[in-house]
């Protein structure tokens, strides 16, 4: 848990700058967050022992601690990218520390969801993740787009949550056990089985704006600040990606005849449906979404 743990020091450390500092020292919060988090991400790849927790419903591997790796390294970017953003708006620089906790906080549900053994540690993570990032979007509370983008965010989440729970209870009821280890041991050849793997992965995919479950990204997007759609595009999509990858090749293995036509179809009609979108697009945000 050393990626977590780590973060939740510097959210506190963020916090005590915050609440210790001036009005006239808030141009320390900047530099002093950069330092920090390039020094945890220094740190990061640092050897360590793996292993699994509380029962193995936490679990760390090579490949596990490289993801948490790649998602220190692109919010370090984005953190460098606010500092502009920050610097030329009044109303967030006075609230930088804030806003460098909410980010921070949403990283630690996106590791803790990374590093998940069963599905209650993945949809705590999740959610973690997730709520944060809806209060990301609406930062700019003295805009009208801002607010939309946060009230679309956190209701698109919820519809994409209740859906991957559905989900999960269906596979709770068909195999008795939210554990990954235990769940791919079991060979799903049920009917209920394949629709829980449908819910999840539709829950997943609201997440990853694959299409049809696209619909929600280009207009927050659009309404959230530059350094958060950055942060949404990259690093939230990515540990979407990266538990969906574990989910399918644990979980879903015995499926993978299943889960590799949908992913083949679903990949080749995002990207048509994508470009084709792109052409009429006059916003360039959401042109590169």
């Amino acid at each position: 848990m050393r990626h977590e743990i780590m973060l939740m020091i510097a959210a506190v450390i963020i916090l005590i700058i915050e609440l210790s500092t001036g009005k006239d020292n808030k141009s320390l919060m900047i530099p002093a967050t950069v330092i920090l988090f390039s020094l945890i991400t220094f740190i990061g790849f640092l050897p360590i022992e793996t292993g699994k927790l509380f029962g193995g419903s936490y679990n760390t591997s090579d490949m596990i601690i490289l993801m948490k790796n790649s998602l220190n390294i692109g919010l370090l970017i984005v953190i460098i990218q606010s500092a502009g953003w920050l610097k030329h708006s009044f109303e967030n620089f006075d609230n930088s520390g804030g806003y460098f906790f909410i980010i921070i906080s949403s990283l630690i549900g996106m590791d803790f969801m990374i590093s998940s053994g069963d599905f209650l540690m993945f949809y705590i993570g999740l959610e973690l993740a997730t709520i944060p990032i809806a209060a990301l979007a609406a930062v700019e509370k003295m805009k009208r787009r801002s607010s939309e983008a946060g009230i679309k965010l956190i209701l698109s989440a919820a519809l994409s949550s209740g859906i991957l729970l559905f989900g999960i209870s269906i596979l709770y009821g068909t195999n008795g056990s939210l554990f990954f280890s235990s769940l791919s041991s079991d060979n799903m050849n049920t009917s209920l089985q394949l629709l829980a793997f449908i819910f999840i992965f539709a829950g997943v995919a609201f997440k990853i704006s694959l299409v049809p479950f696209h619909l929600w990204t280009a207009d927050v997007y659009e309404g959230a600040p530059v350094n958060i759609s950055s942060f949404l595009s990259s690093i939230s999509k990515a540990s979407a990606i990266f538990i969906l990858i574990i989910l399918l090749f644990t979980v879903f293995n015995s499926l993978i005849s299943v889960w590799n036509t949908v992913l083949y179809y679903t990949a080749v009609i995002t990207m048509t449906i994508g470009n084709l979108f792109a052409m009429r697009q006059q916003n360039m945000k959401r042109f590169l979404l």
